[in-house]
């Protein structure tokens, strides 16, 4: 009764945080929506943008955020990020690259130090979301580590919420920045607006400056967007871990009941049975 009671109200402190992490990421669809239809407009010019944070890096190190949870009852959410970990690893020393991981929550902290894998960076100033200053400044410096070439990629490592009955680990590259465009125009909700083409625009700079500040806008929303969506599916994936949880407790109560009554049901049956033995030797 107790387990039961208790795995119920973690299900409903977990639905709560949901929620609210869910509303944050519908709210951010439209916004999504319009980066994808200006990054189509800018890669669909008939003069191509030639920029660095287009161009694949020469640098034979790739940066990898892995985001994890803080906290445990959350079913496979965890052991699906390491796995994707474990690949990256697994790959950069089969093409003999270097792989730096940049951790986020304690459960990947912990699997690391069990691995062996040196961190090259943990975020702990933050929860779960980081705000949009935070989030700004983690893209800033993967932005400046790739066009410095300290770096030849960057991606997120995280359980990407697709709905609320798909949810799945993935590795969204951030840069190069095509990657991202294409991952961004892809998902996008928006109908396209064919008749439209980059000249008929009027820019008051040059398309080459418009796209870096395009770029960076596409990899901060990226980065803040990868978190919330973590977010959203580490609570969604506690809900259900807890209603199962309960359902499984629940059903345990109901089987130990019945174990109960029927022994009890028992020896009730041997107590009158003794009565009337002592009863019927009594009559003799």
């Amino acid at each position: 009764m107790n387990i039961s009671k208790v795995t119920g109200t973690m299900e409903t402190i977990a639905a709560v945080r949901y929620r609210r992490y869910y509303n944050q990421w519908v709210q951010g669809i439209e916004y999504f929506d319009a980066l994808a239809q200006l990054a189509y407009l800018m890669v669909t010019a008939k003069q191509s943008i030639g920029h660095p944070l287009m161009k694949a890096g020469s640098s034979k190190t790739n940066a990898v955020i892995a985001i994890g949870s803080n906290r445990g009852l959350c079913g496979g959410y965890n052991s699906d990020v390491f796995r994707q970990i474990d690949t990256h690893v697994k790959m950069a020393n089969r093409f003999g690259r270097e792989v730096k991981i940049y951790a986020k929550g304690r459960k990947v902290i912990n699997y690391l130090e069990h691995r062996k894998i040196a961190t090259a960076g943990i975020y702990s100033d933050f929860d779960e979301v980081p705000s949009a200053e935070q989030a700004n400044q983690i893209a800033d410096f993967f932005i400046q580590e790739y066009l410095a070439d300290r770096i030849g990629r960057a991606g997120i490592v995280y359980n990407r919420f697709y709905s609320q009955t798909a949810q799945h680990v993935q590795t969204l590259t951030l840069l190069p920045i095509t990657d991202l465009i294409d991952d961004l125009t892809t998902r996008a909700t928006v109908i396209w607006p064919w008749e439209l083409a980059f000249e008929d625009f009027l820019f008051s700079d040059s398309p080459e400056n418009l796209f870096e500040i395009l770029a960076t806008m596409i990899i901060r929303s990226a980065v803040a967007g990868c978190f919330l969506e973590a977010a959203t599916s580490e609570y969604l994936s506690r809900v259900i871990s807890m209603r199962n949880a309960s359902d499984n407790a629940d059903e345990m109560i109901e089987d130990l009941t019945k174990d109960y009554n029927r022994a009890r049901q028992g020896q009730i049956t041997m107590e009158l049975l003794d009565i009337i033995t002592g009863v019927g030797a009594t009559q003799r």
